[in-house]
């Protein structure tokens, strides 16, 4: 078995990695790189392989940074499966679309061709292969593929592959526990060699039992200074989360106000596609609630157009409002933070990762002036952040995790800038004894249970001819 890491090495965006096993070419993810326009001219660059030599690819999760290249892949030759959940294959879908509408309109502002068309996108949909968790799946001969619950996302994956004596498992994002909507990552009981993120690996996640107690805070000072809420927030698990805790909070609080905007069409689509798999959230969440609303819609003005979302500046405050994009690199959240982060009585609440470049990272780092639609703005507005609404495992939980496996032999991370990764890195060798590897980009590596210490390193793009 052969591994080369084309994404995603010593950064948290960008998850493409290229397995080969049994005589095939599998590729786990094809994501986007975001952050700034190194990372737009990256996306753009051909990929450092052949696509159409590529059989199969298994996508662990429908975030963009894991699934955004998958039809460029798709429009440079790709024409094999490609793997994943029924959850992942639908979210994938809305992502997908959401994304080439944006990437559209900034292509026509900025004169040059979009990534991908919305055509590119219907054919690779029509690739998807769904599959469940638990069910190994022969997808070649002596090539052996099974999911099991990550607990990052609705649908989420964590991925094994078995192949010539060799097991290799690969995280893509594994899910912070505990999560109100969906059951923890599934440990694994045994691999040989594993590649797992760090995006979190040197931090410890705050108590996410006192997030209740720092959101209902954060909204009682909106309120008593008459002012307005922005919380940039992913449309999926972050929003429904949230949805969930503003129901909780209105339902103790009363919640005469403030009113609560969704200005998120995107995010209203992927809701939709969570009451359609119930199955695939947390079993307590399930029977706790049954057939009760509980994302809490009759408490909010959900914003499906322009026009509607335009109004909300006209809206008297205070007012909380939920708008895309998470790290502030697009969508509706833009204008509103124009509108609003000038104003000391608004708050802007942060609750997901912000990449290296994003103006979601300037601002938790504090700048006091940004750009938006090229016009200069000071920050005045309270930025805070509360870390338990993150998606992803910490230090903590993913030494935990990786503890729990049997005969690993050697630890390969990914999905984390360079301090956290060094930091986990640490960690492992320091608690666990298992030695690790940070692999740069283009690295490739022959997996060889026998030959373990002497595994053969090559740098750059290999030549399939």
């Amino acid at each position: 078995m052969r591994v080369s890491f084309y994404g995603a090495c010593r950064e948290v965006t960008g998850s493409n990695i290229l397995v080969e096993a049994g005589g095939k070419k599998i590729l786990f993810d094809c994501g986007l790189y975001q952050g700034n326009k190194i990372a737009d001219e990256r996306n753009h660059a051909p990929f450092l392989y052949d696509p159409k030599s590529i059989d199969f690819v298994v996508v662990g999760h429908a975030h963009l940074d894991h699934t955004g290249r998958l039809p460029k892949l798709v429009k440079d030759g790709f024409c094999g499966k490609i793997f994943s959940t029924g959850p992942t294959k639908e979210l994938t879908l809305l992502v997908l679309a959401d994304s080439e509408k944006l990437m559209r309109e900034e292509a026509q502002r900025n004169n040059h061709p979009p990534l991908y068309s919305e055509g590119d996108i219907e054919k690779s949909m029509e690739l998807f292969e769904s599959i469940t968790y638990h069910e190994p799946l022969e997808i070649a001969p002596g090539v052996k593929l099974t999911l099991f619950n990550a607990g990052h996302i609705l649908g989420s994956a964590v991925i094994k592959i078995e192949a010539g004596g060799v097991s290799l498992v690969y995280t893509s994002d594994l899910g912070n526990n505990p999560s109100l909507l969906l059951n923890p990552p599934e440990f694994i009981d045994s691999c040989d060699f594993l590649i797992c993120e760090s995006t979190y690996g040197g931090r410890i996640h705050e108590d996410s039992n006192k997030r209740m107690v720092k959101l209902a805070n954060i909204i009682d000072s909106v309120v008593k200074k008459n002012g307005v809420l922005m919380i940039p927030t992913f449309a999926i698990e972050r929003t429904q989360e949230l949805l969930h805790d503003i129901e909780d909070f209105c339902s103790i609080q009363g919640c005469e106000k403030p009113d609560f905007y969704l200005d998120s069409p995107l995010a209203l689509k992927v809701t939709n596609v969570f009451k359609k798999y119930s199955s695939y959230l947390n079993g307590d969440l399930q029977k706790k609630h049954q057939d009760q609303d509980f994302f809490g819609f009759e408490r909010l003005h959900v914003c499906s157009t322009v026009e509607d979302s335009k109004a909300i500046n006209t809206a008297s405050n205070p007012k909380v409002i939920i708008a895309g994009s998470g790290m502030m690199n697009g969508g509706r959240i833009l204008f509103h933070i124009r509108n609003y982060i000038s104003d000391p009585n608004n708050t802007l609440l942060i609750v997901g990762y912000q990449a290296k470049g994003t103006l979601g990272r300037r601002l938790f780092e504090e700048e006091n002036e940004i750009s938006v639609f090229g016009e200069k703005l000071q920050v005045r507005a309270q930025i805070v952040a509360i870390g338990s609404y993150s998606a992803h495992a910490d230090s903590v939980q993913l030494v935990n995790w990786i503890s729990k496996i049997e005969n690993l032999k050697k630890v390969f991370l990914v999905h984390g800038e360079n301090e956290q990764a060094l930091f986990l890195s640490a960690e492992i060798e320091k608690r666990l004894k298992i030695n690790t590897i940070i692999p740069q980009q283009g690295e490739n590596y022959e997996l060889k249970i026998n030959n373990l210490y002497n595994m053969p390193i090559q740098s750059g793009a290999p030549n399939y001819g």
